[in-house]
């Protein structure tokens, strides 16, 4: 006999149970049918490159970070916030029906006494969170939308079917304490509130219908919200959190081989199902938050790339085929053949024109609450259309002459020392040992301005007495622009081949490098191959060298300096300090931090190929360079011969060669010996 909790099915007919469990198995029949279907289009996609199962440790950590703690959800305030309140009611609510499930099914007296006054309290609070983050994001879609979120009428549909089991569920409630008026009435603190207002002089029989007939609609709105689960949005709920766990474990700043490349016969994307299946379920987590979209600074400039439709043209894709595969109608079907027609997903779904504007920044993967892999994606299509030679011009040009000469300058391969001449550079040669190889990469020996800081870099090395050479002639480009926009074979057998050889010829160790992305790849990708070296940015090496005292910057710089974080240096690799403090060794010289600095830094246009790529829009670099002007800066440091590049070009752009200056570290630290 129970001292306080009441009776379940209470003020319901025998038959009742009967019917909401008959219910309840159509509606588990329906969910098990949507998911067996999603699986299914899942499966259709090609097996993974990598391990998704390794370090359960680790996974299983971030999935209750990510999924059950929202990290990344709560990065936006308000909408977070909202977020939390549905999430965590879900989690709650979901929790509350098991224990009336064991309670009713088993006989369990569970509900009853303290613990029961413990589990009204949680649901009343929990149910009231959840009404209130359904109103909050009513609001925030209705009347005050946030530019990136979408205007999908299912979305809508959903909160309102979320709000209106919510607002049910307190007026099944209030009418039971109308009708009853059970001494821990005050507990249901919401119901208990409402309850005089809406049943207040209402004659007790009345109130018995009226519980009866909002218990059933309650009943039906929950299991119609179930039943449509593996066919909405709300589907995320499943496919997020699996989304997380199988989130890659390689480095950040590497993208995902292509095995046995000679060998493969769709290195790329051309059909949806051509992605992996880890990738379609991903596809199917996205929430459509578009947060990944307003961080995108191809988007940003107007270019018609935006992650978010990336994604989910990919899911739109999937759901078709789905569709077609289970209703082939005239429309689907090839008269001639009657085979099933698969529409031109890289050409057709998907534009070169939003594949090719992509920066691989990371910005979008870093703001992503479920951990979509999107530059994976995109350059597995960009893979498809080098297989498919569907490139534009400009890239097609660029990867001529990284085949042809080595450099995507095109340049021979004589004049890659010319920015060595007149000054003490030692070389790789006659059995010379050296304790760091100076990688100067392509910009830093091709491109006229990056060659000042080469020889930047060659004097405070020279003056710290560091033990190192270069290759000289024998260097050659690392592949990173290759590999990025596409071109894996030329990345593999071309580039990777050649500099292992030579690396193992001088037995090579240690690297250093000035550009982030010969870093990277040095750091983050040769390793995939076999080649296994220290690769050390010069930002950190010069950081180290004056906190050595091998260095001391002396000299006052008076420098207003808007500091740009490069991508794979900063989100990449997470180096962020070191050019820094570099710079703040220098005296007289303050650093102005721009808005979108450090892990949130805007990217300056240059990066996954951008540099030789033309796509219709704004320029990237031209919208980072007014966002470092608005902190009154009059010049701009980066540590990256790509940026400077870029933000040299939007100085001349803006006619301000004579006012404002693009700076790399080591030309800062240099100058103050």
């Amino acid at each position: 006999m129970k001292t306080i909790g009441r009776p379940i099915m209470w003020n319901l007919p025998h038959v009742a149970a009967v019917i909401m469990y008959s219910l309840f198995a159509v509606v588990l029949f329906i969910v098990a049918w949507g998911v067996y279907m999603r699986v299914g289009a899942y499966r259709k996609g090609r097996q993974e490159r990598e391990d998704r199962f390794d370090n359960l440790r680790a996974r299983l950590r971030d999935t209750f970070r990510l999924a059950l703690g929202q990290q990344r959800v709560l990065h936006r305030k308000f909408g977070g916030l909202i977020h939390l309140c549905i999430f965590s009611a879900f989690i709650v609510l979901f929790i509350v029906t098991c224990l009336v499930a064991l309670e009713y099914d088993f006989g369990l007296m569970i509900l009853d006494g303290n613990f029961y006054i413990v589990f009204k309290l949680f649901a009343e609070t929990f149910g009231a969170l959840l009404v209130l983050g359904v109103t909050g994001a009513l609001l925030r879609r209705i009347l005050f939308r946030p530019e990136g979120l979408t205007k999908d009428n299912d979305d809508l549909f959903q909160l309102l079917l979320i709000g209106t089991i919510g607002v049910t569920g307190f007026l099944i409630e209030s009418a039971r304490i109308a009708a009853t008026d059970p001494v821990i009435a005050p507990v249901s603190y919401v119901s208990n509130a409402i309850a005089p207002y809406l049943y207040g002089g209402m004659p007790f029989r009345e109130i018995l219908v009226v519980h009866r007939t909002l218990w059933w609609f309650h009943l039906l709105i929950a299991f119609g919200f179930l039943a449509s689960l593996p066919f909405t949005k709300m589907i995320h709920m499943g496919t997020g959190t699996a989304s997380i766990f199988l989130r890659t474990s390689r480095p950040k700043g590497a993208l995902q081989p292509v095995p046995n490349i000679e060998e493969e016969e769709k290195p790329g994307v051309a059909a949806v199902t051509d992605f992996s299946w880890k990738q379609l379920l991903s596809a199917d987590g996205c929430t459509k938050c578009g947060r990944c979209q307003d961080e995108c600074p191809a988007f940003a400039a107007g270019m018609p790339l935006s992650p978010r439709e990336v994604v989910l043209k990919t899911k739109g894709q999937m759901s078709d085929e789905i569709y077609c595969s289970l209703v082939p109608s005239a429309e689907n079907l090839d008269r001639t053949t009657g085979m099933r027609i698969v529409p031109d997903f890289a050409n057709g779904v998907l534009t070169p024109d939003e594949i090719w504007a992509c920066t691989t920044c990371r910005a979008c993967m870093q703001a992503c609450p479920v951990m979509i892999e999107h530059i994976d994606m995109i350059v597995d299509v960009r893979r498809g259309y080098v297989a498919g030679a569907k490139i534009p011009d400009t890239v097609r040009t660029a990867l001529r002459k990284m085949g042809d000469t080595g450099n995507p300058w095109g340049l021979p391969q004589d004049d890659r020392i010319a920015w060595a001449a007149g000054i003490d550079v030692p070389f790789a040669a006659g059995g010379k040992e050296f304790e760091y190889l100076y990688w100067v990469g392509c910009a830093g020996a091709y491109d006229p301005r990056n060659q000042k800081v080469s020889r930047a870099v060659v004097s405070l090395l020279n003056r710290a007495g560091v033990n190192y050479a270069t290759l000289g002639l024998e260097e050659m480009c690392c592949g990173e622009s290759a590999r990025r926009m596409g071109e894996e074979g030329l990345f593999q057998l071309g580039m990777v081949e050649m500099v292992k050889e030579v690396f193992r010829a001088y037995n090579v160790k240690k690297v250093i490098t000035q550009c982030p992305h010969c870093f990277n790849t040095f750091r983050n990708e040769y390793p995939q191959f076999g080649l296994n070296v220290e690769a050390v940015h010069h930002s950190v090496l010069i950081r180290d060298l004056i906190a050595a005292g091998k260095l001391s910057p002396r000299k006052a710089n008076n420098l207003a300096l808007a500091f740009h974080d490069s991508c794979y240096l900063g989100r990449h690799n997470d180096i962020f300090d070191a050019p820094r403090e570099a710079i703040r060794a220098v005296p007289g010289i303050a650093i102005n931090e721009m808005e979108k600095a450090r892990e949130e830094g805007f990217c300056c246009g240059a990066g996954g190929g951008g540099m030789w790529v033309e796509v219709p829009g704004k320029r990237i670099n031209h919208l980072r360079f007014d966002q470092a002007m608005r902190t009154g800066a009059n010049a701009v440091g980066s540590a990256c011969p790509y940026c400077l590049i870029m933000f040299d070009d939007a100085i001349k752009f803006n006619n301000l060669e004579d006012s404002v200056k693009a700076r790399d570290v080591a030309e800062i630290v240099a100058e103050s010996l």
